[in-house]
């Protein structure tokens, strides 16, 4: 996959399907759009995700980002699915003041070459957001090039599908519905680091993991998980939060306890999977209170898959 990462300096080798938006988690939603980018990758056509590197909300507000999928999550998810070119557009001041009709011509037909352009009833670009739908409708008869417009996949419940949604979802640790609506597992990717320990004191050693810069978090507690580590899968349970009990107040990360894996991980990207919500996060009075808990934490993560056939 050829990937370029704040640069205006991007190119298709030939005739191009591209699909334009902020793809913040790559959910049920934008996997309407990237279904027929590749169908048209079928038909001979080069493939193109047009996004940004930081969300222009970020840049113009202040408004942290909070992220489904970091960056480095979304390049992995879509060069696995086999995508040609991925542009992470850069968000600046000049950039910005692009008139829609110039981006339009410079920037999808000319540099992109772009045949077939795939976005959603509401995709809104250039200069104040003044570019839109009908606007690449009006101009795809003199740039050669065929509109496809999405309509929004919406719940059962008739609410769209956004990141959005999702977002609020997962803040109240709804992880069911979560996966549901990514149309896989959410995820924190991160590399192992050295904790206190503790753990491995009464035979539950666990790994650390600092989420990237951004990376949104469910609420602080306790969840079913599952762990891929070299190429397999693991059954696992995992703390989000701060750790009060041994350690005090310390930053927000994840520590995890995989089940039936032994070995040094330190340094090592690890990847772990969020089922379920168990419970909250809890300051013990002791060491031995958590021990114990922990014990149960596991005992109860363990009796969730005893259902789930091919996990």
């Amino acid at each position: 996959m050829k990937f370029f990462r704040d640069t205006t300096e991007f190119f298709a080798d030939r005739k191009s399907a591209v699909t334009l938006g902020k793809f913040d988690g790559l959910h049920r939603g934008h996997q309407v759009l990237t279904k027929d980018l590749f169908a048209a990758k079928n038909q001979g056509f080069q493939t193109v995700v047009f996004t940004f590197g930081t969300h222009p909300r970020a840049l113009v507000d202040g408004h942290p980002q909070e992220l489904l999928l970091t960056n480095d999550e979304r390049h992995d998810r879509l060069e696995a699915e086999g995508l040609d070119v991925l542009v992470e557009y850069p968000f600046n001041e000049t950039t910005s003041h692009t008139a829609p009709d110039l981006f339009i011509k410079k920037i999808l037909t000319e540099q992109l070459k772009a045949k077939i352009i795939i976005v959603g009833t509401d995709f809104c670009f250039g200069y104040r957001r003044a570019g839109n739908v009908e606007l690449l409708r009006k101009m795809s008869g003199e740039c050669g090039y065929k509109l496809v417009v999405k309509e929004k996949l919406k719940t059962k419940e008739g609410i769209d599908i956004s990141s959005s949604y999702i977002k609020e979802l997962l803040k109240l640790g709804h992880m069911e519905k979560v996966n549901d609506l990514l149309g896989y597992t959410y995820s924190i990717r991160g590399e192992v680091i050295h904790g206190n320990h503790y753990g491995r004191t009464f035979g539950m050693p666990t790994i650390n993991q600092v989420p990237e810069k951004g990376k949104l978090l469910p609420p602080n507690g306790v969840y079913v998980s599952r762990t891929y580590v070299d190429g397999k899968y693991y059954r696992s349970v995992t703390n989000i939060g701060v750790k009060p009990t041994i350690d005090g107040i310390r930053p927000r990360g994840a520590e995890t306890f995989i089940q039936d894996f032994s070995g040094d991980l330190y340094g090592k990207t690890v990847e772990v999977e969020l089922y379920s919500y168990a419970r909250p996060e809890i300051k013990f009075e002791n060491g031995k209170q958590l021990e114990e808990q922990m014990y149960r934490d596991r005992a109860a993560a363990m009796d969730y898959w005893k259902d789930k056939k091919g996990d």
